[in-house]
C-alpha cells in the first residue's frame, strides 16, 4: 500500500523533474548556459533526493497512523524552515536576473528547507510526546545537520564579506573590516561578562546581524566588484617605447654621422 509519505515524495519527484525540464528546455538557454544548466542540475539532484526518500518510504512500509483518532493531539512545533524557504526563494529570484552563484544558493536553501520541513512534519506524527519525537528526529538528522550547517556557517559569512570588501573602495574596505571586527569583539565580551543575558536578546542580535550581512552581501554582488587599476604596466610599456625610440634615433644619428665621415 502506498502511504501518505510515499505519495508526498512522488509528487515532489514530479514537481522537481518538471521544473528541471521547464528550466532546461523552455527558457532556451541564456547565451552561455550557466544559469540554466546550474538550475537544471540542482533540480535534477533534488528529484533524485526525493526519489531516494520515496524508495525509503516504500521500503519501511509507510502506513497510516494507528492512532488516527488522536491526530488532533499532534501539535506542530515551532520551526524556522518556512523562513528559510522564503529567504531561499528571494535569493533565487535575485540570482535569476543577476548572478548564477546566487541562483545556486537560493536553490540550495529551498532544497535544505524542504528536507528539514519534511522530516519535522514526519517526526511530529511519530507519537504524542513532543520530546521523544524531537529526540528521534535529532538521532536521524543531527549527523548531517552538524556537518552541513557548520560548513555553511563558515563559508557563507566569508563569501558575503568578500563581496562587500570587493565592492567598496580599498580604504572603505579596511575601515569596514576594523569596525566589523570591533563590533564582534564587543558583543562577545558582553556575552561573556553578562552570562545572565537572556538568550532571546542574544538570538535577536545574531539574527539581525546575519540579515544585515546577507542584505549587504547580496547588494554588493549585484553592484559588482570595483575596478582594479594595475599601476606600473603602462609606465613600463611607455618606458620600453621611449627606449626603442631613443635607440632608433640613436641609430639614425650614427648612420648620418657615419655617412658624413664617409
Amino acid at each position: 500500500m502506498v502511504g501518505i509519505a510515499s505519495r508526498y515524495f512522488a509528487g515532489r519527484i514530479a514537481l522537481a523533474a518538471a521544473a528541471a525540464v521547464a528550466v532546461g528546455v523552455l527558457t532556451g538557454m541564456d547565451g552561455t548556459g550557466h544559469v540554466v544548466m546550474y538550475a537544471t542540475i540542482v533540480l535534477g539532484v533534488a528529484a533524485g533526493a526525493f526519489a531516494l526518500l520515496f524508495a525509503l518510504a516504500l521500503t519501511v512500509g509507510d502506513g497510516d497512523s494507528l492512532d488516527r483518532e488522536h491526530s488532533h493531539e499532534h501539535r506542530p512545533t515551532p520551526a524556522y524552515w518556512p523562513i528559510m524557504a522564503a529567504v531561499g526563494m528571494g535569493v533565487l529570484m535575485v540570482g535569476l536576473v543577476t548572478d548564477s552563484l546566487l541562483t545556486i544558493a537560493g536553490m540550495a536553501l529551498l532544497l535544505i528547507s524542504a528536507i528539514e520541513w519534511t522530516m519535522s512534519a514526519w517526526a511530529e506524527h511519530l507519537s504524542t510526546d513532543a520530546e521523544s519525537n524531537a529526540v528521534e528526529r535529532a538521532r536521524l538528522l543531527r549527523p548531517f545537520e552538524i556537518s552541513l550547517y557548520g560548513a555553511l556557517g563558515i563559508a557563507i559569512p566569508v563569501v558575503l564579506a568578500s563581496r562587500i570588501f570587493l565592492t567598496v573602495s580599498k580604504t572603505a574596505a579596511s575601515y569596514a573590516a576594523i569596525v566589523i571586527a570591533a563590533v564582534i569583539l564587543a558583543f562577545a565580551f558582553v556575552v561573556y561578562a553578562k552570562p545572565q543575558l537572556r538568550r532571546a536578546v542574544t538570538a535577536s542580535v545574531l539574527v539581525l546581524g546575519g540579515i544585515a550581512l546577507i542584505v549587504a552581501g547580496i547588494t554588493s554582488a549585484v553592484i559588482g566588484e570595483r575596478e582594479f587599476h594595475h599601476h606600473g604596466g603602462h609606465a613600463e610599456a611607455d618606458g620600453h617605447g621611449e627606449a626603442d625610440d631613443h635607440g632608433a634615433g640613436g641609430t639614425g644619428e650614427m648612420s648620418e654621422s657615419d655617412g658624413g665621415h664617409e
